[in-house]
């Protein structure tokens, strides 16, 4: 399997925001302090909610990181995800006092610079052929089979196949239906209700 260089930055930088979650689950739990510019960010008391948080976050990084690594389909829509939610969850953090932007910029970074990548045109083609690749005869058989049956359907105007249904035209001998009539204007002698 190529592994474009690309690709192998989005793992290592996917990678970097799992660890740097890890740090914050500690910064959260009050085990470590934070220090940005002279300015110090630590908690007194346990943030267990944004710990907990930061775990579950990391964790997906870590998954988004392996699938990145092997350039699996599944990672370039987790990626999306996950780092839309880093940038996301950074913003709530900090307008809730979990976080500060000294904190959260390190995440924002990382998470932009992944969204954007995975965005860029053809990356997403990559990891749709390497999957593809990793597919038997038979799979492979079958996904054409679906694809020609949704064509199919699409030219027939099947209703959610992807193009509009045609309008039916009336059965023979009734007459086409009548367009509804306009509402009508109050009168100009009488004064408006009200």
């Amino acid at each position: 399997m190529q592994r474009p260089i690309g690709v192998t930055l989005l793992a290592v930088g996917a990678g970097l925001a799992g660890l740097y979650q890890v740090y914050l689950i500690l910064v959260y739990l009050g085990i470590a302090s934070f220090n940005f510019v002279g300015k110090n960010v630590s908690f007194s008391d346990a943030q267990w909610g944004a710990a907990l948080w930061s775990l579950l976050i990391a964790a997906i990084w870590f998954w988004v990181a392996m699938g990145f690594w092997n350039v699996r389909a599944y990672a370039w829509s987790f990626g999306n995800f996950i780092s839309l939610f880093t940038l996301i969850w950074g913003f709530f953090a900090i307008l809730f006092n979990s976080g500060s932007v000294e904190s959260e910029t390190i995440p924002w970074l990382l998470a932009g610079a992944i969204y954007l990548y995975l965005n860029y045109p053809g990356v997403q083609k990559h990891f749709m052929d390497s999957e593809l690749s990793r597919m038997t005869p038979e799979q492979r058989a079958a996904l054409e089979q679906l694809q020609a049956a949704n064509m199919a359907a699409a030219r027939a105007g099947v209703p959610g196949a992807g193009v509009a249904a045609p309008v039916a035209a009336p059965a023979p001998g009734m007459a086409p239906a009548a367009p509804a009539p306009a509402p009508a204007a109050p009168p100009q002698d009488q004064p408006p209700a009200g």
